[in-house]
């Protein structure tokens, strides 16, 4: 997931897609993405501006879309519209940018609006943390992507991208391997979930450049993985048969057994435990990246965040999408985990500058965010965090997994070294 992660989120470096009648929102992203780079940086600013605007929309109000329009409206001498936009940016906690040192903004820099501005980014690099430590993982370089919780058995499940295995920890702190370094045509581990109604714990694995072992011949196998969680036996795999590239990388279960599964390469998959077989629930065109899905607490609807955009419902009995509506100030890209609680929705964001964890509270309907607030962001373990596990109303995370510290190309960057990733738990009941 690392190479989609990272390329997610560079708005003006696609190439043109072609034209076609009815266009999806991602193909429109990608022109409309193509068309932005070329005008602004050939310094047309009413083209710019124009297909900006439309990015604004399409990506459902990315804060670095809204950033980059307060700069060209500036140049314009739209003062009111960049002030406007540049208000909007500084109240989303992110930091990517610095106005005060951003020439493109001297025009409206003597305003007193500007400064408020310019103390709320300030304000954002502090460092919030509402967690503590819970346990330090034994391996540094594992890369740990996802955990899961059994209560029967009290134990917690992580899963290993470089090592491809699964982790198991007690209720005394000790680690094992539940699923061994080794076994064959399992690589990279990414989502876990445990349905402990039925003793299973499910696993999604993909051939990644930041295994060890990868070999390009592999590059786009991915397979979704049943074990047994009382005998750790691999009862079933449900290898992605489609043609093109997949990484099955998130997921999650509902009540009756039925898994959904997002496909980092824009599909979502399920398995309808009537027929226990793998199968597109959503095809291409709906999602560029999707994410954790989540289910609403009747399960008719589930919530799937995509890295490039934000947070859609999908009505599972028609198979329709909506964006799920949020204050403009909320940029809902780079959403890595997203998990649900009631009216409670609980987000890492390991795409955005910094990242962070949110916290969202949902009206009762379930399609809009009413009010939110940050639970991490800008701490010194934070690191890269990915995934996280509801226990009850308590919230366990990985932070500093490691992706961070890796290039696309699936080797460690230079200079960089592996801290231990760990297990953080949530000072907060979230509900």
């Amino acid at each position: 997931m690392a190479t989609i992660r990272q390329a997610a989120l560079l708005v003006f470096a696609f190439s043109a897609a072609s034209a076609a009648f009815d266009q999806t929102w991602s193909e429109s992203y990608s022109q409309e993405a193509a068309a932005a780079n070329k005008t602004c940086t050939a310094k047309q600013y009413p083209e710019c501006r124009q297909h900006l605007l439309r990015l604004r929309e399409l990506l459902d109000g990315r804060a670095d879309i809204v950033y980059k329009l307060a700069s060209v409206e500036a140049l314009l001498g739209n003062k009111d519209a960049a002030l406007e936009a540049l208000a909007v940016y500084s109240k989303s906690g992110l930091t990517f940018a610095d106005p005060a040192a951003d020439a493109d903004l001297v025009s409206i820099k003597d305003t007193p609006e500007f400064k408020a501005i310019v103390d709320r980014v300030k304000a954002a690099r502090q460092s919030v943390s509402h967690s503590k430590p819970f346990a330090t993982l034994p391996e540094k370089d594992l890369i740990a992507e996802d955990i899961a919780y059994d209560p029967p058995s009290k134990r917690f499940f992580i899963s290993s991208v470089r090592h491809h295995k699964i982790l198991s920890l007690d209720s005394n702190g000790k680690f094992l391997d539940f699923v061994p370094d080794g076994q064959p045509d399992i690589w990279a581990v990414l989502a876990l979930h445990v349905d402990a109604k039925r003793r299973i714990l499910w696993a999604t694995t993909a051939a990644m450049p930041e295994s060890i072992g990868y070999t390009a011949a592999l590059d786009g196998r991915s397979a979704l993985l049943k074990y047994s969680l009382d005998e750790g036996t691999l009862l079933k795999r449900y290898d992605v048969t489609t043609a093109g590239k997949h990484i099955l990388g998130d997921m999650t279960v509902s009540t009756a057994g039925d898994v959904y599964v997002s496909d980092g390469y824009g599909e979502v998959y399920w398995v309808d435990h009537r027929h226990d077989k793998l199968e597109i629930l959503i095809g291409k065109g709906n999602f560029r990246s999707p994410q954790t899905p989540a289910l609403s607490p009747d399960e008719r609807r589930l919530f799937v965040p995509d890295y490039s955009r934000g947070i859609s419902i999908v009505d599972l009995a028609t198979k329709q999408t909506e964006l799920l509506e949020h204050p403009k100030e909320l940029s809902l890209g780079g959403i890595d985990g997203l998990y649900l609680n009631g009216e409670t929705m609980v987000a890492i964001q390991n795409g955005t500058a910094p990242p962070r964890i949110i916290r969202m509270t949902l009206d009762h309907a379930m399609t809009r965010v009413t009010r939110w607030d940050t639970l991490e962001a800008n701490s010194p373990y934070l690191g890269a965090p990915t995934h996280g596990v509801l226990v009850g109303a308590t919230f366990y995370f990985i932070a500093n997994a490691g992706w961070d510290r890796m290039t696309n190309e699936g080797s460690l960057k230079q200079g960089a070294a592996f801290d231990s990733p760990t297990i953080r738990v949530s000072s907060q009941p979230l509900q």
